[in-house]
């Protein structure tokens, strides 16, 4: 769903998987009382009824669809009223739905009162809200089903979500269907999960499916999903495994399997990590060859080379964009226009739309928009950087190194090796190994790893002998002089053989 009232159908098919996550001793008894926090169309209450369900509770705001379903299901009880500021003294077995996904600047006011006041920051998205509020009305052993977003797994503001689900019990099961096109006219990264509401210490072994294929229809995920939970194994369309409930250690939540390393320090111990500069407006700022050749003295010191993603080829890097880097040092816009003619009549046709920007206090419309840790940056201009695409839909991993003085542009993240050998860094991180184990650190945003300055910098180095260090640093200098891409798989088996 998307949107506060607006409403997308969820297909049967699903609706019927999400009624079937639902424990057999509750679907053999008649008393089990269930709510649909979001009826919709009614898809949730035909599917619950087919099952034999008769204690059935919904609630619903839009009154179109309020009335639709009070028509349509005479014999239930259909709440018409806001599900966020529900009063109600009753508790219920099983609470299942699709509740709305809408961020919360996106929210009418009314509405983002509430959200706030449920959730505690004024960041989160509605759904958030819908998880607490239907763990709060569960009674103890009852089970929250919702299919959601997969950002409340690792989004920094949706970490009181997490919280609650830690402290109010635990989660039984978790279908990560990552970008499969669930929903008509919209496509979400969406997890279905299962939430058991309990004080009890021992907490089962979590189940964890995550699709392989994006493709698959609702009615092969349905059929897949129960053959993978009876069989305990992977499938076609499923990975499948299981692991102890997240806990305190795991700051971000996974689909991934764990992989522990027991021995390790960490990047940041051995590197400094860093974002790179954002200009704010690309086609501004950026410097043909052949537009160079009219530059001035004073413009032609204002140029600077960026590796953008495009040029991270995996071990090396090729290529670079020229921009001019106009910042505080050109105060005024006649300054700009007498002193850099060139780059004034470049970029004032843009100006209206530049204008308009999100610019720090004391910028003007042709500033760069933020030039994140230049100074830090100038600083490390001669050394070997190791640059990684922020986000990277790749197959494998594409840390690249330059030994040139040049500079991040915005969508990549800088290593700048400290204390340890620069090709030791850019091999291991390359190596299959990592990018397992940085995905099980939870990293994944739909078909792409996030490569981010606060996951990488916490990230765990296994503290491999002198001597494999050595070896993994020589291949990966032999990669990286003749672009020998064909010895990575010297690397992977060194990694494994002597991790932990």
């Amino acid at each position: 769903m998307v949107g506060p009232i607006a409403f997308v159908e969820t297909p049967e098919p699903i609706v019927s998987l999400m009624v079937g996550l639902i424990s057999e001793d509750k679907k053999s008894d008649a008393k089990t009382a269930v709510l649909d926090s979001g009826t919709g169309k009614g898809v949730f209450l035909e599917v619950l009824q087919k099952a034999g369900y008769k204690d059935i509770v919904g609630v619903e705001l839009d009154t179109e669809l309020y009335e639709y379903t009070s028509s349509k299901f005479p014999d239930l009880i259909i709440q018409h009223l806001d599900y966020l500021d529900w009063i109600t003294n009753s508790q219920y077995d099983v609470i299942i739905g699709n509740p709305p996904y809408c961020h919360f600047n996106s929210l009418p006011r009314q509405m983002k009162i509430k959200v706030a006041d449920i959730v505690g920051n004024k960041e989160s998205d509605i759904y958030y809200a819908f998880i607490m509020k239907s763990i709060e009305l569960l009674k103890d052993g009852g089970e929250l089903i919702y299919i959601v977003p997969y950002g409340f797994f690792f989004n920094t503001y949706a970490k009181v979500v997490r919280e609650i689900i830690k402290r109010e019990g635990y989660l039984e099961i978790v279908i990560d269907l990552d970008e499969t096109r669930i929903f008509d006219g919209e496509n979400p990264e969406t997890v279905i999960f299962k939430f058991v509401k309990t004080q009890q210490e021992t907490k089962p072994q979590l189940k964890v499916l995550r699709t392989k294929n994006r493709n698959l229809s609702p009615r092969k995920i349905n059929s897949e999903t129960f053959d993978v939970l009876n069989t305990h194994a992977s499938s076609s369309t499923f990975d499948y495994h299981e692991r102890e409930m997240f806990s305190d250690k795991n700051v971000i939540w996974t689909t991934y399997p764990e992989k522990k390393i027991n021995d390790f320090y960490l990047l940041k111990d051995v590197a400094w990590i860093g974002v790179g500069l954002v200009s704010g407006f690309e086609k501004a700022y950026t410097i043909t060859k052949e537009e160079k050749t009219s530059l001035n003295e004073n413009e032609n010191k204002l140029l600077l080379k960026c590796i953008k993603a495009k040029h991270c080829k995996g071990f090396w890097t090729e290529g670079f964009t020229e921009y001019v880097l106009i910042d505080k040092r050109i105060s005024t816009e006649e300054e700009l226009k007498e002193n850099y003619p060139f780059f004034y009549k470049k970029i004032v046709d843009y100006k209206e739309s530049m204008s308009v920007r999100y610019l720090p206090e004391n910028k003007k419309w042709f500033h760069w928009q933020a030039l994140r840790n230049f100074e830090k940056l100038k600083v490390f201009k001669n050394q070997a950087k190791i640059y990684v695409p922020n986000l990277d839909r790749s197959t494998t991993n594409r840390f690249s190194m330059s030994l040139e003085p040049i500079y991040p542009s915005g969508d990549v993240l800088t290593i700048v090796p400290k204390d340890k050998d620069p090709y030791f860094l850019l091999g291991y991180l390359n190596s299959h190994f990592f990018r397992d184990y940085y995905l099980s650190a939870g990293a994944r945003r739909g078909q792409r790893i996030s490569f981010t300055q606060r996951i990488m910098a916490n990230i765990k180095i296994p503290n491999f002998s002198e001597t494999i260090e050595e070896k993994i640093a020589k291949i990966t200098k032999e990669i990286f002089d003749g672009k020998k891409i064909s010895l990575r798989t010297k690397i992977n088996d060194l990694v494994l053989e002597n991790i932990n």
